[in-house]
């Protein structure tokens, strides 16, 4: 009885006229967090409303329909009451809970473990990469749970993270509240969080798609290398080639399993744990109305035979959209959501944190699925893409390509190349692991290859890139060969493939081809390019044909005359480039974005910065780049600033840094905003030196991933001598 007071009374008296209210102190709710079966509750709640020590309504609970649920409150009466009894109270589950971050599921109270909680202790206190393995609904989170609530309570700072299919590492890190920059050096993450007092826990590791296990097991190798302390929960005993503390969950011991059930029972318990295996979801399912089966079963008979078998035609309707559900997902967005109490009053649904999201038992849906015939699991899924392609969202999107996907249709990649742009940067992990899904099926499909082979690039993945065109003819996804051919930094190469471009029959094609390929060798020349190489960017330039089009014809020589001026600059030629603006602002008021933007640009580059002059050139350029509203010369002038202001003004050139909204930048996805971010991250290693290793590598990740090699190399060079 003290256990329910103490879990009601750790929610505010306000609730009490609350019309909305938290699942946690519904009668499921309050279930989960004393550990016991529902019907456990009955009588020992019961004698406590007697007592006057609480009292029940019917209120909305939160995530769980529009039906109204009976919860219940502590009276003034049971907080005294508990007061009195402090003592034999458990300890309350919230103190210090500002220590819990990202998805840390609901505390429960656990019932034995103590001898495996001891060694994920011990092994945290030595440092040790822990693995807590176990059969789905043995109870990992829930001893997991338990013992980072002492950790937290005494300082430890604690990050969780349930993983699924549709996770990479950047969106791991940002499920589990780490406030860290976006990265794509996933080593990095390690560095950010290097002698800091956390433990980083990854719920569900065996979910992870095969698309990003690499760069996780870079991540766990790189957390144990720089002594991060961290937890992996899962099924299977995959290591992720990493050595540990391996735990192993298995039945609950009789006397702690016989805690779950109703005392009322009496001896009668003894025999239910032994029948049910002392598994703790199958003891958290028997119902006394259902018969047990005549002998020790293994416990995915039980759920068949006798769980699923005694449930209502109304319960098995309600299952179904949860049977093909990759992940969770707010009660409200599913397609029945009046049907989540009912599931839930049968302890079918695994809550997210804070209640927010919930799935089916994954035991549950693993056994229901099981004897699913196709036509049927074909059904439910083109259920679900009817459901969620109403719906207007990205996570909508994500779950009806899934969904697609998993049916076989074959004119899925046509639905992928529609939804690109909106899920390649938001849900860059998600997109990535439906492509590789996806080629599955059509692992033949040239647009559908090219498009996750430049994902693959967009996201510095150049040896998975790879793997997708592999065995397809030379003379094809060229653009995808020659970024592959700039990332590794290979002159030969590209040189070979430029022939093949030549080749190319498309114009149009041709053209955005080689254009590409201009305005990444022009970003990447530094002070260290030679000669040649600004004579093989003139030779490139000039095999542009411009199209017999007017407008486009217009538009293309804009261009053209833009790298001429941009190379000129590189060169140190500022006659030649005043030359081409004066040719620019011919064809284009002064007032055009552009022309403002070389215009500030070239007096940059041109400036001697000991020159009385400088400073007015230097506020004017700064007064200009905040006025200017295209996003990426604004950007491109701030950061042209913050390199001329380094040797001279730090401060000044860090203020301006700081300033520039980066994200929205990354956000655009475009190679010109993705070779900015490069920039930005290099000038950032000239400001803090706390972060300058982690910096320098993201540059140098980043540049190569926008094919800027050399760039690349001259900071790995920097990076070196750090």
């Amino acid at each position: 009885m003290l256990r329910i007071l103490r879990w009601l009374d750790e929610h505010p008296s306000a609730l009490e006229s609350a019309w909305d209210v938290p699942r946690s102190i519904s009668l499921e709710g309050i279930a989960d967090g004393v550990g016991v079966v529902r019907s456990a509750l009955f009588q020992p709640m019961s004698a406590l409303e007697e007592n006057g020590l609480i009292h029940t309504r019917q209120a909305h609970v939160l995530g769980s329909g529009r039906r109204k649920r009976k919860v219940c409150h502590i009276t003034k009466n049971g907080r005294k009451v508990l007061a009195e009894h402090a003592e034999d109270a458990p300890e309350p589950r919230s103190k210090h809970s500002q220590k819990l971050n990202g998805q840390v599921p609901e505390y429960t109270y656990m019932h034995g473990r103590r001898g495996e909680a001891e060694s994920i202790r011990l092994a945290f206190e030595q440092n040790r990469p822990i693995h807590l393995r176990g059969m789905p609904g043995i109870g990992k989170s829930t001893l997991a749970r338990s013992v980072v609530q002492g950790l937290a309570h005494e300082g430890v700072t604690i990050n969780w993270v349930q993983l699924d299919a549709y996770c990479d590492v950047k969106e791991a890190m940002h499920r589990m509240g780490i406030e860290a920059p976006q990265i794509l050096d996933v080593e990095g993450y390690a560095s950010l969080l290097e002698q800091q007092e956390v433990l980083l826990v990854f719920d569900d590791v065996h979910s992870i798609s095969p698309r990003h296990q690499a760069s996780f097991s870079n991540l766990f190798q790189s957390l144990e290398l720089c002594k991060v302390p961290f937890m992996l929960l899962g099924r299977d005993r995959d290591t992720f080639s990493i050595e540990g503390e391996y735990v192993e969950l298995g039945p609950l011991k009789q006397e702690y399993a016989v805690e779950l059930l109703d005392s009322e029972l009496g001896e009668e318990r003894n025999s239910i744990v032994d029948t049910l295996g002392g598994h703790p979801l199958a003891i958290l399912l028997y119902d006394a109305s259902t018969p047990l089966p005549e002998t020790n079963q293994d416990v995915r008979t039980y759920v068949e035979q006798v769980v699923l078998g005694e449930a209502s035609s109304e319960v098995h309707d309600a299952m179904s959209p949860f049977l093909v559900l990759p992940f969770p997902v707010p009660a409200g967005r599913m397609p029945s959501p009046d049907n989540v109490p009912l599931l839930d009053e049968h302890t079918l649904l695994r809550w997210g944190a804070k209640d927010s999201t919930m799935e089916m038992q994954h035991l549950i849906r693993n056994v229901c699925k099981s004897f699913l015939e196709d036509s049927e699991v074909d059904a439910l899924h083109v259920s679900a893409i009817e459901h969620w392609g109403k719906e207007d969202d990205a996570l909508a999107s994500i779950l009806e390509l899934h969904h697609r996907i998993q049916r076989g249709e074959t004119d899925v990649s046509g639905h992928l190349s529609l939804r690109a742009n909106e899920l390649m940067t938001t849900y860059s992990g998600a997109f990535a692991t439906l492509l590789d899904e996806a080629l599955v099926i059509e692992n033949k499909n040239l647009e559908l290859v090219e498009l996750a082979a430049q994902h693959a690039l967009n996201r510095a993945e150049v040896e998975i890139a790879k793997q997708y065109i592999e065995g397809f003819d030379a003379s094809k996804l060229v653009n995808i060969r020659l970024q592959i051919a700039q990332f590794e930094g290979r002159k030969d190469a590209i040189e070979a493939l430029l022939p093949v471009l030549e080749s190319v029959g498309n114009q149009d094609q041709k053209l955005r081809m080689q254009l590409s390929i201009l305005s990444r060798s022009i970003d990447d020349l530094s002070i260290n390019s030679n000669h040649e190489d600004f004579n093989r960017i003139n030779r490139l330039i000039d095999q542009v044909r411009l199209p017999d089009n007017e407008h486009e014809r217009q538009l293309i020589l804009t261009t053209v005359v833009v790298m001429r001026h941009a190379l000129a600059l590189e060169q140190g030629d500022y006659d030649a480039a005043k030359f081409l603006l004066e040719q620019l602002e011919g064809i284009a008021a002064t007032s055009d974005p552009l022309v403002q933007y070389l215009t500030t640009k070239t007096e940059l580059k041109s400036f001697d910065p000991q020159s009385t002059h400088s400073p007015l050139v230097l506020r004017n350029a700064e007064l200009v780049a905040n006025q200017i509203q295209q996003p990426l010369y604004k950007t491109s002038l701030l950061l042209l600033l913050c390199e001329q202001l380094t040797e001279t003004q730090l401060h000044r050139a860090q203020l301006i840094h700081e300033q520039i909204d980066i994200h929205s930048i990354e956000a655009m996805g475009t190679p010109s905003a993705r070779r900015l971010v490069a920039k930005w991250w290099e000038q950032k290693a000239m400001f803090d030196e706390k972060s300058r290793v982690l910096a320098l590598r993201e540059a140098i990740l980043r540049y190569r991933s926008v094919g800027c090699p050399n760039r690349a190399r001259s900071l790995s060079k920097r990076l070196h001598n750090v």
